[in-house]
């Protein structure tokens, strides 16, 4: 498993069976958004998400980083990668956010050395 960035803590985890995430793959993801101190901001949401897209903040995509597809983490972003100093709608400002990934599968993946592989 890649070790993750600074300012990612990962708090579970369950290792997937099949190929890690890479760059470039369309992946289907389930996951919950919650603040530290409890508050889900999303449960339970479902979204097609390609792996280094800016379209999240930092914190989730470093979060992702090392991730099997099949797999399930549990991880804690700090606000420097997240939304730092700004408030945002339900999220305070300098507040850290939990990424509970539940499910991911490689819908598309990239070409690259995986193929080679085979």
């Amino acid at each position: 498993m890649t070790s993750p960035k600074s300012g990612i803590k990962i708090l579970s985890e369950t290792i997937g069976s099949g190929p890690e995430l890479k760059r470039g793959d369309c992946v289907r993801l389930r996951y919950d958004i919650q603040l530290c101190r409890g508050d889900f901001l999303v449960q339970d949401q479902e979204a097609m998400y390609t792996v280094g897209d800016r379209d999240f903040v930092a914190g989730f995509r470093y979060g992702l980083e090392g991730l099997r597809s099949g797999g399930v983490r549990r991880f804690r972003a700090s606000p420097h990668l997240c939304y730092g100093d700004m408030a945002l709608g339900s999220v305070p400002a300098n507040a850290a956010l939990i990424f509970d990934i539940k499910s991911s599968e490689i819908v598309l993946a990239t070409t690259d050395d995986r193929e080679e592989a085979s």
